[in-house]
């Protein structure tokens, strides 16, 4: 039996409750439990960056952080980047380059 403890994750402005494994890397927590798959599994070794998230301004892997270590942050995820009804230029470029390295 595994134990969990509640964590607040502060998305893109909105606040998510969860029940997390104190394990749970904070990548998969946006993935599997928020739906946000924006954010990416690249690697599993933290070198690529496709996790790369901003946490409370500062980027950061977020296969390298622990969703208990998010708790009450700010995050910010590809998806939260967008204004209004416009493309933030990074989602842009992923847009037409068909989330593609040039």
């Amino acid at each position: 039996m595994s134990k969990t403890v509640p964590v607040t994750l502060n998305v893109n402005g909105v606040e998510h409750h969860l029940d997390a494994e104190p394990r749970l890397l904070l990548v998969h927590a946006l993935r599997d439990h928020l739906g946000l798959t924006g954010t990416h599994v690249g690697c599993d070794t933290s070198n690529c960056g496709a996790c790369t998230i901003h946490m409370d301004g500062k980027s950061v892997k977020s296969c390298t952080v622990l969703a208990v270590q998010a708790d009450g942050v700010a995050l910010t995820t590809i998806e939260g980047m967008a204004s209004e009804n416009e493309l933030h230029p990074l989602q842009e470029a992923f847009w037409n380059n068909h989330g593609l390295q040039c």
